[in-house]
């Protein structure tokens, strides 16, 4: 049974690892990108968050397809037209290529998450289903630096068109592992106007909109972090990925999250991970005035620590209440923080450093706000799980 776990775990992870770093690859290289195409960098922008805005849609149209056409289906052959579309934003030409081109990628690519999740809550139960949902988490997480890293590197060493050539080939060989690898589950035949009542039925949940006015924001701060830094500190490239690589440091607390749940309860986990996310905003601000290395690593680390425990946290919370509904409020749970992501890049494009910053503390506060809310109406909502 260890090995059986082991070897679809790994094979989920590995997939979850390079989706998600597809969703980071431009954050390093829109000045590369917009140089090789004649384009201005807002435009290259304005493409990157295309890619975002349809890999929300995927993420919706996957999950309530996943059902009826089998999960195992949905997540291979995901991948492999994730291969096919990621190979042509490699050639793409002009502005409109790029911006429809990635669009279509984004749109692939989300056929993994929600159905990842669903999968796993089919296949295994207990302990085992809480680690490996643990996992896929840790590596979206990781993806988040990992992405930066292999895109800027690669385009450092090359060209920005082999990033994706590079992804390509990935996405095609983890269609094959996964083809041999990943066993079926069984099909059921909810009909999509059932499924669409159902949505409009979690929506009409005020406990379930608290966790998703948190998801909103959640990883659109992770993009908005990196994003306004990356161009603060446009001119230190050594700084920039050491930020990057100790990010790395702060994914592992992921790991420990289902530790801290049991010992500590998900509202003290929600309130800890809010807090030392103000932390990392508030040490950031000491930055600005005093520009010592030491002080931004700190910051990243806290920073990637507190996303860390936060997603894990509110996943767990909407799974706790949407009961026999969970499929379908993790489809929106996708939809909704993929949504939030796709107008990070666009709003922080025109704000400056310090003004980023009061906007993610204000994210953050509001989590607090929306946290206290959840903790207030606990009892409330338990008794309608």
């Amino acid at each position: 049974m260890n090995q059986y776990f082991n070897r679809i775990a790994s094979v989920l992870v590995v997939m979850a690892i390079m989706v998600a770093c597809n969703i980071y690859t431009f954050i390093p290289i829109y000045g590369n990108i917009a140089s090789s195409l004649s384009i201005a960098q807002s435009e290259v922008v304005i493409a990157g968050s295309s890619f975002i805005f349809f890999y929300a849609c995927g993420l919706l149209t996957f999950a309530n397809s996943a059902d009826r056409f089998g999960k195992k289906e949905i997540l291979v052959w995901g991948m492999l037209a994730s291969s096919f579309s990621t190979g042509l934003v490699g050639l793409a030409g002009d502005f409109w290529s790029l911006f429809f081109i990635r669009g279509i990628q984004g749109f692939c690519l989300g056929s993994f998450a929600p159905v990842a999740f669903a999968y796993t809550y089919d296949l295994f139960s207990g302990r085992k289903r809480t680690l490996l949902l643990a996992f896929i988490n840790s590596g979206f997480l990781f993806a988040g630096i990992l992405g930066q890293l292999l895109s800027e590197g690669i385009t450092s060493y090359s060209n920005w068109t082999i990033v994706f050539f590079f992804f390509a080939v990935v996405y095609a060989s983890l269609f094959l592992i996964g083809k041999q690898t990943l066993p079926a589950t069984s099909i059921r035949s909810d009909s999509v106007t059932h499924q669409i009542v159902t949505i409009y039925k979690l929506l009409l949940r005020k406990e379930l909109l608290y966790c998703y006015g948190i998801v909103f924001t959640l990883l659109a701060s992770f993009v908005a972090y990196y994003d306004s830094l990356t161009r603060y500190l446009s001119g230190d490239s050594d700084l920039l990925f050491l930020l990057r690589a100790v990010g790395l440091i702060g994914v592992s607390l992921s790991l420990f999250t289902g530790r801290l749940l049991e010992a500590k309860g998900v509202y003290k986990t929600l309130f800890m991970g809010v807090t030392i996310s103000i932390a990392s905003v508030l040490i950031a601000f000491i930055y600005v005035h005093k520009s010592e290395p030491f002080i931004i690593v700190l910051s990243s680390v806290l920073f990637v620590s507190a996303i860390s425990l936060l997603i894990p946290t509110v996943i767990t919370l909407i799974g706790d209440m949407s009961g026999d509904d969970r499929s379908q409020a993790l489809s929106l749970y996708s939809f909704i923080l993929l949504g939030g992501t796709s107008i990070a890049p666009i709003v922080i494009m025109k704000l400056t450093y310090v003004q980023s910053l009061f906007l993610l503390l204000g994210c953050f506060l509001f989590h607090a706000w929306m946290g206290g809310l959840l903790y207030v109406e606990r009892r409330r909502w338990r008794m309608r799980a």
